[in-house]
């Protein structure tokens, strides 16, 4: 390769050449996407709100909801051992598990786990109209997601043709899980129902469409960066032949004065 860069050193000229109109061409591909986009971000409100109770004459407490709903906990304290909490929805299935919000490899556990082909699946909560949780400690923390197609902080990104119909996707998203629905809290031991000696702490997150813009990044920014990149890489693909090309003339260029300094002896 040496020998050959040093005596064609237009092979040079042509990669370098080539790896410019390269990282043009691949610049303004960055460009155009960036400029052009098929994601579309929208933006709900993630309202934390306490919810009042109301007690019927069997000692069970009930309230209910007409909104788009992601996480309903109760909170209860000062409780008889073994005693259980039920949550029963009257018309929607929803998610549970001991394990939602606890840490999962760095990110809270939401339900949503990433099988192999990195689609998310919700099979890790248990869907029922009904869950249960134990006291521990004389308290329970009872954490639960109604709909996991939400949001869950509040910003979502959705792929659509164009912004009409973003709008439209983000409308459904929020009426497919706003549901009018009747809540019915139990509390038994060993069996047998049991009165609430306090009420308990009920709060939920409500959803409310704000709003759906395109998804945009800042174009000469994100230009640069591939640029930046690109140069980069190609300037690591042209360090060794470069520099195989000047030490093959550095060489060439030392054996000349060799041969000019010592000339052969003349018969």
């Amino acid at each position: 390769m040496r020998k050959s860069l040093s005596r064609n050193p237009n092979m040079l000229r042509t990669m370098i050449g080539l790896g410019l109109t390269l990282i043009l061409l691949l610049g303004y591909a960055v460009y155009s996407n960036t400029v052009d986009s098929e994601y579309y971000r929208l933006e709900t409100s993630n309202e934390e709100i306490t919810i009042e109770l109301t007690s019927s004459d069997d000692g069970t407490l009930f309230f209910t909801t007409n909104s788009a709903i992601s996480w309903l906990n109760v909170s209860l304290e000062n409780l008889p051992n073994d005693a259980t909490l039920t949550v029963t929805s009257s018309s929607i299935p929803y998610h549970s598990s001991e394990l939602l919000g606890s840490d999962n490899d760095g990110r809270m556990f939401t339900c949503k786990d990433i099988n192999d082909d990195f689609e998310l699946i919700v099979e890790s909560c248990d869907v029922a109209f009904s869950h249960t949780s134990r006291e521990i400690g004389g308290n329970i923390e009872f954490k639960s997601i109604v709909s996991v197609d939400l949001p869950l902080g509040g910003v979502a990104y959705l792929e659509a043709l164009d912004l009409y119909d973003a709008q439209q996707k983000a409308a459904a998203k929020i009426s497919t899980a706003t549901n009018i629905n009747t809540w019915t809290l139990t509390l038994d031991r060993d069996g047998e129902l049991v009165n609430f000696t306090e009420f308990p702490s009920v709060t939920l997150v409500q959803h409310e469409l704000i709003s759906v813009e395109e998804f945009r990044l800042d174009p000469v920014v994100e230009t640069l960066y591939g640029i930046a990149s690109l140069i980069g890489c190609f300037t690591m693909m042209l360090a060794v032949p470069m520099i195989a090309y000047f030490s093959g003339v550095a060489r060439q260029k030392r054996e000349d004065r060799l041969r000019a300094e010592n000339p052969p002896p003349i018969n």
